[in-house]
């Protein structure tokens, strides 16, 4: 099942950061004065870039594999330190497992539409969470013997479309470019006798690139 304290962690610690960031906003109305007021920020951004995937499921008998992903987002801005994030991920899944004279492999894709709070403590530093609806696009299962390879498809409704959370960390440089670091988890639940899951959890490493800003003066 979910771990709801965990979840209840992390939207506090959110929405601390929310508060501190409007108490900084309301300094600046009433007294026209704060740190970095000559500075600009985009109110809307657009980006995008790459993402490295190690995503395992919680069965004790996968491991992961490296696979490459890539994302376009927006993040819209409500002040200078928080903004709200959207957009397309594509998420190929990879990881292997033994058989009983072979070993085993499956590669999973998912298009990912997430929905994130960023808050920008600072000019360089950025800190999001948020939920992610994943979009099953197919499955393959790859079976390795010696030097042979076998690979089949997935049938439907073995994996399925899912929602799951991520938090982020990352760091701001060279003006243009975004680099961070995700975890990421999904539950949900599948029928007990597949042996298959839905469950995932991991971490990716993501490197964007922003195209277009629209900025305004504070």
């Amino acid at each position: 099942m979910f771990n709801f304290s965990k979840a209840l962690f992390f939207i506090s610690f959110f929405v601390s950061c929310l508060a501190f960031a409007q108490g900084g906003d309301l300094l600046i109305q009433q007294y026209s004065r704060g740190p970095g007021l000559g500075n600009s920020y985009s109110k809307w951004s657009l980006y995008g870039g790459a993402e490295i995937n190690r995503i395992n499921t919680d069965l004790s008998t996968t491991s992961p594999t490296i696979t490459l992903g890539g994302l376009v987002h927006v993040e819209y801005r409500f002040s200078q330190t928080v903004g709200l994030l959207s957009g397309v991920n594509y998420t190929p899944i990879s990881y292997t497992y033994p058989l009983s004279d072979s070993l085993g492999k499956d590669r999973l894709k998912y298009i990912s539409i997430p929905l994130f709070l960023r808050v920008h403590p600072t000019k360089k530093v950025s800190l999001s969470m948020g939920a992610q609806y994943n979009h099953f696009q197919k499955g393959e299962k790859i079976v390795s013997w010696e030097d042979t390879k076998m690979s089949a498809r997935y049938e439907e409704a073995i994996f399925s479309n899912s929602f799951g959370f991520i938090v982020q960390a990352g760091y701001h440089f060279w003006q243009q470019f975004y680099g961070y670091v995700n975890y990421r988890w999904v539950k949900k639940t599948s029928p007990l006798i597949q042996k298959q899951t839905n469950n995932t959890k991991g971490v990716q490493l993501g490197l964007t690139y922003t195209f277009w800003n629209s900025f305004k003066r504070q």
